[in-house]
């Protein structure tokens, strides 16, 4: 029974070790995209949501990214002199103003997209199918327990 406790305890300080490791490849990943692309994570959040959705208010985007009006506007501006969203007045409301994705930043959101997907196959390609799979599923686990509230 003691070396079933003892496995077991190896087996979870595996796993924290292996987490603290994923969450340093997470952040040099976050840098890779950075530079390649110049854009930070949360202006990738960003031209994802307006893709998906739409044309947005500001309110709206700080709500969804979960960033302050305040610092938003700096980000959108950064987004805006790189040629990759313009603001938009709205036809019906003067004093609204659209967030809108231009087609640049469309191609950049496909760029990243294809970096991922590359990286995601080099991946597969370190293991069997299997394999794969349980990191799959393993994975898709954590992220579900990681979660707030849940």
């Amino acid at each position: 029974m003691h070396d079933n406790q003892d496995a077991k305890v190896d087996k979870l300080d595996r796993l924290e070790q292996s987490l603290f490791q994923l969450s340093e490849v997470i952040n040099k990943h976050q840098e890779m995209v950075q530079k390649r692309f110049k854009v930070s994570t949360v202006e990738i959040d960003i031209l994802k949501l307006l893709d998906i959705e739409g044309d947005k208010k500001m309110k709206d985007i700080g709500e969804r990214v979960k960033v302050k009006l305040s610092n938003l506007t700096n980000i959108i501006d950064r987004l805006e002199s790189q040629k990759l969203v313009k603001r938009i007045n709205s036809k019906t409301d003067r004093r609204s103003i659209y967030v809108h994705i231009s087609t640049k930043g469309k191609k950049l959101l496909t760029d990243h997209a294809n970096f991922l997907r590359e990286l995601s196959t080099r991946m597969h390609s370190l293991m069997k199918e299997d394999q794969f799979g349980i990191l799959v599923d393993g994975l898709e686990k954590i992220s579900k327990v990681s979660l707030p509230g849940t």
